[in-house]
């Protein structure tokens, strides 16, 4: 696959996604998928597909590899939730003025405890999918990581920066600038 069909791909993947965040509940009372489960599902399926093609994984590989990948992307969403969950709730506090010190240490503790113990879970799952990969295929696995990520967060930058162009609103200084269009 092309590097420019990848992008398309990855970019059509999170506007989809993010289309969906105004979407009314459903019929039933329950919510509907948010974006970023929907944009999670969406990538897992993507690297799923990819992976055989991209790494050059025989079947049984692919059988083996596929549950490892998910669960490492699974923990890298799970830790990334904990830390923005507990750092959206300081600045919400902070910015109200109701911050106090045993609810501030609380959510700080959390915050630290995610930074902590991360990098020995994402290790152990890196670890166990290397152990099915040659070398060579576990620095093609790296690579379309890093592609992969890369994509993600140029696509989300330029969801934010059009969500606030449309809003209106002051864009935050510690916001990514969206890529310029070409």
């Amino acid at each position: 696959m092309t590097r420019a069909l990848a992008t398309a791909l990855v970019l059509g993947l999170a506007t989809a996604a993010a289309a969906q965040e105004g979407r009314p509940e459903r019929p039933d009372g329950k919510s509907s998928r948010g974006p970023r489960e929907e944009i999670s599902r969406m990538v897992d399926a993507y690297v799923a597909e990819h992976l055989q093609e991209r790494i050059g994984l025989s079947d049984e590989q692919v059988e083996r590899v596929l549950p490892l990948v998910r669960r490492l992307n699974a923990d890298r969403r799970r830790f990334a939730e904990r830390r923005i969950r507990a750092l959206h709730q300081m600045r919400r506090m902070m910015k109200a003025g109701t911050a106090n010190d045993a609810r501030v240490a609380s959510l700080l503790q959390e915050l630290k405890a995610a930074e902590a113990e991360e990098p020995a879970v994402i290790r152990a799952d890196h670890d166990a999918v290397d152990a099915l990969l040659t070398p060579v295929q576990q620095v093609q696995f790296r690579i379309l990581e890093a592609e992969i990520e890369h994509r993600l967060r140029q696509v989300m930058a330029r969801i934010r920066g059009e969500r606030r162009d449309r809003s209106g609103g002051p864009r935050r200084e510690d916001s990514p600038r969206p890529p310029e269009p070409r």
